[in-house]
C-alpha cells in the first residue's frame, strides 16, 4: 500500500491515471472513499491522487483533533513529495475549508480548485476553522464551488457567498445534501469535468 513519509507521519494515498494531477481531500474524519465515485471518470484523462489526512483512514497518527495548520503543511509536503506540478485540488466539507486555507497560504501550488459543501464563515468544535470571508477576494485561483440544495450542514448561501467573493469562480447547485459528490454522481462528475476542460488542459 502506498504511503509517503512526511512531517514525521505516514500519509496514505492512492492514485490512478495519467495527465494533469488532481489532488482530492476528504471531509471530516473520514477517508479517501469520499471521492470513490470520481476516480474512474477523472482518471481517464488526469492523474488522480486521493489521500487520508493525518489522523484519518490509514494515515498516522490516530490521536489528531484540531490541527488544520498541520493538515495544510501535510498537503504541501504531499504535493512536493509526489512531485505534483500545480495540481487541481478538490476538497469536500472540511477538505474544502482546508483548501481555502491552503489557497491563502500557498496559492502558487494550485492551478485550480474545486470546493464542495464548504463554508468560509468559520466553524468551531472538534476542528476550528477561522472566518475567512474578508480574505476571499485575495484568492485568484480558478475555482468551482459546488453546494447541495438540501445540505443541512452548510446551506446554499454558504457556497454562493464563497463563489461571489472569489474573483475567478463559478457556482453550481445540485439537488442533494452534504456529500453531494456521492449523491448526485453523474451530475457532479459532469460539472467537474466541464470545469476541468477549461482549467486543466
Amino acid at each position: 500500500m502506498p504511503y509517503l513519509r512526511i512531517n514525521d507521519i505516514e500519509l496514505y494515498y492512492e492514485e490512478a491515471g495519467k495527465g494533469v494531477p488532481i489532488l482530492l481531500a476528504h471531509g471530516g474524519f473520514s477517508d479517501i472513499s469520499e471521492w470513490e465515485h470520481q476516480v474512474s471518470p477523472l482518471a481517464t484523462n488526469y492523474r488522480v491522487i486521493r489521500y487520508d489526512r493525518r489522523g484519518c483512514g490509514r494515515s498516522t497518527p490516530k490521536d489528531v483533533e484540531n490541527q488544520p495548520d498541520l493538515w495544510i503543511e501535510d498537503q504541501r509536503a504531499l504535493i512536493e513529495g509526489l512531485k505534483l506540478d500545480r495540481p487541481v485540488i478538490g476538497g469536500v466539507s472540511y477538505g474544502g475549508m482546508l483548501l481555502l486555507e491552503f489557497l491563502l497560504k500557498y496559492p502558487s501550488y494550485c492551478r485550480a480548485a474545486v470546493i464542495v459543501s464548504a463554508t468560509a464563515r468559520g466553524v468551531t468544535g472538534r476542528v476550528v476553522f477561522p472566518d475567512r470571508r474578508s480574505e476571499l477576494n485575495h484568492i485568484a485561483t480558478p475555482t468551482l464551488v459546488v453546494q447541495g440544495s438540501q445540505d443541512t450542514h452548510f446551506s446554499v448561501d454558504h457556497g454562493k457567498e464563497i463563489a461571489d467573493s472569489l474573483p475567478n469562480a463559478r457556482f453550481a447547485v445540485l439537488d442533494g445534501g452534504h456529500t453531494i459528490n456521492n449523491q448526485c454522481v453523474t451530475e457532479f462528475n459532469r460539472t467537474m469535468l466541464d470545469f476541468l476542460l477549461d482549467v486543466a488542459e
